[in-house]
């Protein structure tokens, strides 16, 4: 699962960095650090990612590309195992931390920031202390379970960020988890080295192995269809970020 922070008083965008997927009603498989990230930064934008792992992998691609190609679009929801998923974005602008588009659920504090995923509340209550968007992402991988791994982020203002400079693929993340993942059990929080339980999740990793699922770091609410209005206005949105880019090189 994971936690993004939008911190507008700092012009920051900050997000966790782990990937997982359920293996049962209690129990997630997970990996950190991957090099995988959720955020994508562009010269005057920067993209934060949540939900579907394949979906966000597509996406990223996309919005990463040297020139954003409109004619050829990922899709916003794929059927894995015969259950919809589907993904959500955050668009923000550089250098003054202006949301652009946001699709998914927030928690809003006032103006000066926004937080969203599983870790969500924790952040929302770090922030409130601290006003630090980095910080609340930390404070929520320490009381979220479905929240960890290196806080990756984004200075709107200066440009400095952390984000992996060779964009690793899903398909790396994947063996990874397979190196070195790890397994909770989310009501006890006991965590065990996937390669101790091989038995125990086989059936789990040879679907990850086959595409036949995706690791993903979900928003722990209900999927919901992107309605044809709400891509309207986010196609609109990212030909704002075109349009701009264009102008610089007019």
């Amino acid at each position: 699962m994971t936690t993004n922070a939008i911190d507008r008083l700092n012009r920051l965008v900050a997000s966790d960095s782990r990937w997982s997927m359920a293996i049962d009603g209690n129990r997630i498989a997970y990996v950190d650090d991957t090099g995988f990230d959720k955020l994508a930064n562009r010269q005057f934008h920067t993209m934060a990612f949540a939900g579907d792992g394949i979906l966000i992998e597509r996406w990223k691609n996309w919005f990463l590309a040297e020139e954003l190609d409109f004619d050829n679009l990922p899709p916003f929801q794929r059927l894995e195992v015969n259950t919809l998923v589907t993904l959500y974005f955050s668009l923000v602008q550089k250098p003054d931390c202006n949301v652009i588009f946001n699709s998914g659920w927030w928690i809003h504090h006032g103006e000066h920031a926004s937080f969203a995923g599983s870790g969500a509340a924790h952040a929302y209550d770090c922030y409130v202390l601290n006003g630090c968007g980095k910080k609340s992402i930390t404070s929520a991988a320490v009381n979220d379970p479905a929240t960890g791994g290196e806080i990756k982020f984004v200075e709107l203002t200066t440009g400095v960020h952390n984000l992996s400079s060779d964009q690793s693929t899903l398909s790396n993340a994947i063996q990874q988890l397979n190196q070195r993942g790890f397994v909770m059990d989310t009501n006890t929080k006991v965590v065990t080295p996937i390669r101790d339980l091989q038995t125990a999740t086989v059936e789990a990793l040879s679907a990850l192995q086959s595409g036949e699922r995706s690791l993903s770091a979900p928003t722990g609410l209900p999927m919901r269809v992107w309605s044809d209005a709400q891509k309207d206005v986010f196609m609109k949105a990212l030909k704002d970020v075109a349009r701009q880019e264009a102008e610089l090189q007019a």
